[in-house]
């Protein structure tokens, strides 16, 4: 709680500042009472505080490593097919105002769709949303979120990964349309993980301490 507040005082002290500095590697559009006013390439601009607001995004060129997927040939044989992404955005103001949540799309297939988390756990915490809600397709969001941490902890991204879905209120859901959770997880990240998603009731995440009991109806 303590640092989000710390994170919205430095967001608004942020907004007051009447300069803003794009990086070399970003480009910007400013939009002024919410309306599109300039696109805004690398260097130092100014901004009317309150008035005016930026929203950035990369330019240079980006990867993304899609999950391997397994196919079968006509031959019966399977082949482990894996595929690379490399884009780089050119028109600023429509990538960045003309396609809904740019920023935090990874991946869009025509099965699901691959968000950033808007408030994540670890770096890198990712989300798998289906296009539509039945069980098929969010087999396949967690098949692929699978395949993603595997093809993280290969690549040295994470040493491991957890995988979940909150399923009602009182499994934690504040979204009403289900979506699965792969979150990269690494050394350090917490004292102690033992227990893993244990962890959603936290006096009973670590089994292997206090006075955790296991009851039964006999």
């Amino acid at each position: 709680m303590f640092d989000k507040l710390i994170e919205v005082l430095i967001r608004f002290g942020t907004d007051l500042l009447p300069v803003v500095i794009i990086e070399e590697w970003n480009g910007a559009v400013r939009l002024r009472f919410g309306i599109f006013n300039k696109i805004l390439k690398p260097g130092i601009h100014f901004k009317i505080p309150l008035v005016d607001s930026i929203i950035e995004c990369p330019v240079i060129t980006q990867s993304i490593n899609l999950p391997s997927q397994t196919l079968t040939t006509l031959d019966d044989e399977s082949v482990v097919l894996k595929s690379i992404i490399r884009y780089r955005v050119i028109d600023v103001r429509n990538y960045l105002l003309g396609v809904m949540h740019a920023t935090d799309v990874l991946i869009d297939t025509k099965d699901f769709t691959v968000y950033k988390d808007g408030y994540p756990v670890t770096e890198g915490h990712i989300l798998f949303v289906p296009k539509e809600e039945n069980w098929k397709s969010m087999t396949q969001c967690f098949e692929a979120a699978y395949k993603w941490g595997y093809d993280w902890v290969e690549r040295g991204y994470c040493d491991a990964f957890n995988i979940g879905q909150n399923v009602g209120e009182s499994a934690g859901q504040t979204v009403n349309y289900p979506h699965v959770h792969l979150i990269p997880r690494r050394k350090g990240d917490m004292e102690d993980p033992s227990g893993g998603v244990r962890h959603v009731i936290p006096e009973k995440g670590n089994y292997k301490k206090g006075t955790y009991v296991e009851t039964t109806n006999d």
